[in-house]
């Protein structure tokens, strides 16, 4: 093991890359681990960026939570959520422990760190939204590589639907979740994909 600049060990051999957005690597990663293939995993991840981003965002890398103001009754971005996957920004908040699961993963895998995931972790918070696309797309990766629960292995196999893997597992609205609009979302998704 060798020590990176934060002191965290990291496997002897991995070293902060730069200019690499490392969703090639965690592609190869997800799909070594959880089988499937990487359509799979891009069609779990455009579908949710579909319901997440909303209408007035749609699948834009730069989203941010879009909240009514009660006074003007108008939709201003103003919510934590942020980027594709409107990971919640914050301490403690669910962008930065993705981001941290995600460097866990590209450790503990012995896969090259890119210089942008290295310096988000060293951070308390993270705005997703000023990350590129494949950014966003590794930390949704990584983050779910590492998660506790989810197991992106059963949406590549069929075993679990998109719909119950974003209502279980990446939804953070609690006892709200709204599997009705996901559900509309995923119908005109679909027609988009076509």
């Amino acid at each position: 093991m060798r020590i990176v600049k934060n002191g965290d060990p990291v496997k002897k051999g991995v070293k902060v890359k730069k200019d690499d957005s490392g969703y090639s690597s965690i592609m190869s990663r997800v799909i070594s681990k959880k089988g499937g293939k990487a359509k799979d995993y891009e069609d779990l991840m455009d579908a949710i960026s579909y319901h997440e981003t909303g209408a007035q965002q749609r699948m834009k890398a730069d989203a941010v939570q879009l909240v009514q103001n009660p006074k003007t009754k108008e939709l201003e971005k103003t919510g934590v959520g942020r980027g594709l996957f409107m990971f919640e920004s914050g301490e403690k908040a669910g962008g930065i422990t993705a981001i941290n699961r995600t460097y866990r993963e590209f450790k503990d895998a012995g896969i090259d760190i890119p210089s942008w995931l290295d310096n988000a972790y060293k951070k308390k918070s993270i705005d997703m939204s000023k990350l590129t696309a494949d950014q966003q797309k590794t930390v949704f990766l990584g983050n779910y590589l590492q998660h506790p629960k989810a197991d992106l292995g059963k949406v590549s196999s069929g075993e679990q639907s998109i719909r119950d893997f974003w209502g279980q597992y990446h939804h953070a609205g609690g006892a709200s979740t709204d599997y009705k609009a996901f559900d509309e979302s995923y119908k005109s998704y679909l027609k988009y994909n076509k």
